[in-house]
């Protein structure tokens, strides 16, 4: 009978500066990481409170890597949005008060595979110090202070798995609208891009970033010959994977002087979540549609952008375990 090990990998342990730490990771086959997350909230202003973003934006980077290869390398806020919109995850927080100097929790998920707990996908079996995760922090940014962590890992000591899903990030600032060509790698299949744009669809007149994208692969249209950004985010809806839309509801209410009105949105809101969209070219999740590369000489996403800003780019891949030897 197959079985897991969720353990504690790292103690609960206060974050007392800037920059980078690193840990070993478990040896055994590993199915994903619970990364804790959890401050003081520092609302003494309380237009300082955030009930997700402010907490994320102490994580300015994760990185994964086996003997010094990355397996994962984004931010705490694109991990948080990708696993969100592509692998139809929820977050879990627990505390999530606006009280000064009450402490948070909040967990967010790695997952070397299409799913948590799946034998066939995941990183493999490793030696010590071969693999490690790298973190870096921020203890001083706004809404939070009194930063502690801890990990959390779910191994599978009798799993070999067959493939893992690696994700990392390509990023750019584009330098004008009209056509941008972001060159995606080549080799590995490919299941989906999450797409980050600085600029939203918002407005009276949209122009967001990611405006119109398309896929080619040797300079010819596939998967997704066009596609407008706000479409876009329909995406996983027909994948039927979360667009946590339950998130960004309003309340109203009477005002004695202005007649009805609106609230702001709940708190729960990543506000940055309307900058995101997913192409997913893994809808069914048996890898019948993945984007193939191998022996392609370009793979590219073209963004007809109507913002020239930075824009960035999580690419996951379908990624053969055993090319953790190579």
């Amino acid at each position: 009978m197959a079985r897991f090990i969720h353990s504690v990998i790292v103690q609960n342990q206060l974050i007392a500066a800037d920059g980078i730490a690193t840990y070993d990771l478990p040896v055994n086959p590993l199915s994903a990481l619970l990364l804790h997350i959890s401050p003081l909230n520092e609302t003494s202003t309380i237009t300082n409170f955030g009930l997700i973003a402010r907490i994320l934006s102490a994580l300015d980077n994760v990185q994964i890597l086996h003997k010094g290869t990355s397996i994962i390398a984004a931010s705490g806020a694109d991990l948080f949005a990708h696993n969100i919109l592509f692998n139809g995850l929820d977050i879990a927080q627990a505390n999530p008060v606006q009280t000064d100097n009450d402490r948070r929790s909040f967990t967010l998920p790695l997952i070397f595979g299409r799913r948590a707990y799946d034998p066939k996908e995941g990183i493999p079996e490793t030696q010590r110090g071969e693999l490690v995760g790298q973190f870096t922090w921020d203890i001083a940014d706004t809404g939070f202070d009194g930063l502690r962590i801890s990990i959390e890992a779910v191994e599978l000591p009798d799993a070999t798995p067959d493939f893992m899903a690696r994700v990392t990030t390509l990023g750019s600032t584009i330098p004008a609208t009209g056509d941008f060509d972001l060159a995606l790698p080549i080799g590995h299949e490919i299941r989906g891009l999450t797409l980050f744009g600085t600029t939203a669809f918002a407005g009276a007149t949209p122009a967001p970033t990611l405006g119109r994208l398309t896929t080619l692969v040797d300079n010819l249209q596939t998967h997704y010959s066009t596609t407008d950004f706000e479409v876009s985010r329909a995406i996983t809806r027909l994948a039927l994977k979360r667009m946590s839309a339950w998130n960004e509801h309003l309340h109203g209410f009477v005002d004695a002087a202005a007649g009805q009105a609106n609230t702001q949105r709940q708190n729960d809101l990543f506000p940055s979540l309307e900058n995101y969209t997913v192409l997913d070219f893994d809808p069914l999740g048996d890898d019948s549609y993945n984007l193939q590369t191998k022996g392609a000489g370009a793979v590219t996403l073209r963004i007809n952008a109507e913002t020239a800003d930075a824009m960035r780019c999580l690419v996951v891949q379908k990624f053969p375990a055993a090319s953790l030897d190579l």
